[in-house]
């Protein structure tokens, strides 16, 4: 009697799990994926659990079919995230791609999306034509500063120039942006239209930018000056940008060349601002203390040579001209 009732107990018990297993829903299946797929994933198994959360979306999507259940869309695209990131972590980057485009059919206009794939699209797969097509097919339903200036930068990464001025120019008009203006000036100058380049400074100028967007404007065009050999404009427009805004790098700069032109008073000038914001500074003092022995003015020479020979730098140097002072 006693072996009959367990019989009949286990029979019955194995009915109930097989019931339990047979009532399971296409949803329960599917969220109790999207468990396993962050448990894979917080254990570092990306490539697994993006796999599972696409296993997850796919028993979801069966439901919505079978079941009548609604859509959840929200819950899709915080799978179709982490599947993403497991992609992205475990260096599957055609799989990622796949599932930005699925993410994209949900959201078209999200431009983070867009973004990533032009991202892997350039720097891991090497596809960077395929980018520049993504983000123009992105751009070309509502344009954006943002797109057409990464345009612009992927063809400069390609040296296509032609192409790459054009693009800024398209973002310039979206937005008169400093670093753009800088950008068309340089590709300009690539391309040996140094006219061009210098107009396009000029009309930013126009523009009325702030002062510290305008002092970088102008300490940008000195620096196109100077690359051009035009000694004179580039000084001329080093001094606008730091009557603007105080730059340490711009004032050694001018520092060197009215020195290098043998304007030491206005080098002198340059050297007392420069000591005032730098205080003891080395490379300031050097050209004082040349300038005061150029000028016949040993005693200040030596002092000023004395004060940097503790600076490996200038030591060796500043000792040779002391010897050379007290020499004579």
């Amino acid at each position: 009697m006693y072996k009959k009732i367990l019989i009949l107990t286990v029979l019955l018990l194995a009915l109930t799990i097989s019931s339990l297993f047979a009532d399971k829903s296409l949803e329960r299946i599917a969220n109790e994926k999207g468990v396993e797929g962050e448990t894979l994933y917080n254990d570092k198994k990306f490539v697994e659990s993006a796999q599972t959360f696409e296993a997850a979306i796919t028993k979801l999507e069966e439901a919505v079919k079978t079941d009548d259940i609604p859509l959840d869309n929200e819950k899709i695209a915080r799978w179709l995230e982490l599947a993403f990131n497991g992609y992205y972590q475990g260096k599957k980057f055609e799989d990622a791609i796949r599932i930005i485009d699925r993410q994209l059919k949900l959201d078209p206009t999200n431009y983070t999306y867009i973004n990533y794939k032009s991202i892997i699209l350039k720097k891991y797969l090497k596809r960077i034509d395929e980018a520049i097509v993504v983000l123009k097919e992105f751009n070309s339903t509502k344009r954006s500063f943002k797109v057409e200036k990464k345009i612009a930068s992927y063809y400069s990464d390609l040296e296509d120039y032609e192409n790459a001025v054009i693009w800024y120019q398209k973002a310039y008009e979206q937005k008169k942006d400093a670093t753009v203006i800088e950008k068309i000036a340089i590709i300009y100058l690539k391309l040996d239209r140094n006219g061009e380049a210098i107009t396009a400074y000029k009309d930013f100028i126009k523009t009325n930018p702030n002062e510290s967007v305008l002092a970088k404007t102008y300490k940008n065009l000195g620096k196109l000056y100077e690359d051009m050999g035009n000694n004179a404009k580039s000084i001329e427009n080093y001094e606008k940008s730091i009557n603007l805004k105080y730059s340490s790098d711009i004032v050694l700069t001018l520092i060197m060349k009215y020195y290098e032109a043998n304007s030491y008073d206005k080098a002198l000038e340059k050297i007392s601002l420069f000591l005032k914001n730098k205080p003891g500074n080395s490379d300031a003092i050097y050209y004082r203390a040349m300038i005061h022995f150029n000028c016949e003015e040993k005693e200040a020479a030596i002092d000023d040579f004395q004060t940097i020979s503790s600076d490996p730098k200038y030591s060796k140097l500043a000792m040779g001209y002391i010897e050379s002072i007290k020499s004579e």
